[in-house]
């Protein structure tokens, strides 16, 4: 049961609240797919309809260094 508080207007029943469990580790966060380096360069080659210079860009940007979490460097 609730308890009762008095106050000047009357007395209220206080509620309580009930926590909410915390999530598990496992269901925090989804393991990211696996992309292979070539499958990377693939989908670089379609976004940017072939073109080297615009695939080099994409690949090398520091935007996909910070999604992947490493650097990529390819040499002309």
């Amino acid at each position: 049961m609730a308890r009762t508080t008095t106050q000047k207007r009357g007395s209220i029943q206080r509620q309580g609240r009930r926590v909410m469990p915390t999530m598990r580790r496992t269901a925090r966060k989804a393991a990211p797919a696996q992309l292979t380096l070539g499958e990377l360069i693939a989908a670089a080659y379609d976004t940017a309809a072939g073109e080297k210079r615009e695939v080099l860009k994409l690949v090398t940007s520091p935007q996909m260094a910070r999604l992947l979490g490493r650097r990529i460097v390819l040499v002309d």
